[in-house]
């Protein structure tokens, strides 16, 4: 009898681990993003942590080297806008006009972009 409970107390203790373990996971895997007015609305509580902000790239991109340079429009409100930094590799899609949704960290006025996620474009709705 004693031998059966250790091994049912063992199995609860795995199952909880396991339920844990994945509700952990899972949310760690949420993908919320921002859009430009919604991150600088909540500027002040999200400075210095990684989030994710979406908005149109604007036509001020400018590339030094390897560090890029340009400005996401808010995609209802096309007068509020977000200056991104972002060093590393570009991807090829990533043009003027193109939804962006980039990641990282707001501090002070700038969004220092970690990863650029370029959106698919229209090329894939069909012509009418």
């Amino acid at each position: 009898m004693l031998k059966k409970k250790k091994y049912l107390i063992g199995g609860l203790i795995l199952i909880a681990a396991l339920i844990f373990l994945g509700y952990f996971s899972f949310m760690g895997g949420l993908t919320y993003y921002y859009e430009v007015g919604e991150l600088l609305d909540e500027a002040n509580s999200i400075t210095g942590q990684t989030v994710r902000a979406s908005g149109n790239v604007a036509d001020d991109v400018v590339k030094d080297g390897l560090e890029l340079r340009f400005t996401i429009l808010d995609m209802s409100d096309s007068e509020t806008s977000l200056p991104v930094v972002y060093s590393g590799a570009v991807p090829d899609t990533f043009k003027v006009g193109n939804q962006v949704v980039v990641e990282g960290e707001y501090t002070g006025g700038v969004f220092e972009a970690e990863a650029i996620i370029v959106k698919c474009g229209s090329k894939f709705i069909p012509e009418e």
